[in-house]
C-alpha cells in the first residue's frame, strides 16, 4: 500500500504543481493602452495502480494523468474600463475561429486587388474621355 500512496502523492503533487492559479488565469497581455487576461477553463484526470506477484514474483505500479484547457473569456483592462469578453462557445479556440476567416479575408484581399488592377488599367486606356468603358480587341 505504500507504493500507491506514493504514486498517488506524487500524481497530486505534479497536477497540483501543473494547475496553479497561473494556469487558469493567463498572463497579462498590454498593448496600446490595453491589457488582455486570458481566462481558461482547465479540466484533469488522473489513475493510479499497484499490484505485487506471489511470493518474490516482486511488485508493480504506475501512475498517469492528463489535462485540457481551453479559453473561455478574456479581461480588458483599458484606461477607464473593466470588461470581460467571453469566448463564443461553439466557435472553437481563437486559434480555430481566425482560420475560419482566413479563406475569407484572401477573397476580399483579392477581389480589391483585382477591382483596383480594372480601375488602374481602365484609366490608362481610355483616360477620362473612356472611362466607364470597356473596349475588347482579340
Amino acid at each position: 500500500m505504500t507504493e500507491i500512496e506514493a504514486l498517488l502523492k506524487a500524481t497530486i503533487g505534479e497536477m497540483e504543481r501543473l494547475l496553479a492559479s497561473k494556469t487558469v488565469i493567463g498572463e497579462p497581455i498590454t498593448a496600446e493602452g490595453k491589457t488582455v487576461i486570458p481566462l481558461l477553463s482547465v479540466g484533469a484526470g488522473f489513475g493510479v495502480g499497484a499490484g505485487s506477484g506471489k511470493g518474490d514474483e516482486g511488485t508493480g505500479g504506475g501512475a498517469g494523468g492528463g489535462f485540457g484547457m481551453r479559453p473561455v473569456a478574456v479581461i480588458v483592462i483599458e484606461e477607464d474600463a473593466v470588461r470581460v469578453e467571453p469566448i463564443r462557445k461553439g466557435g472553437g479556440s481563437i486559434i480555430e475561429q481566425l482560420a475560419d476567416k482566413v479563406p475569407q479575408l484572401i477573397k476580399k484581399e483579392i477581389d480589391e486587388r483585382e477591382e483596383r488592377k480594372q480601375k488602374e488599367s481602365a484609366e490608362k486606356s481610355g483616360g477620362e474621355k473612356g472611362k466607364g468603358k470597356e473596349i475588347k480587341v482579340e
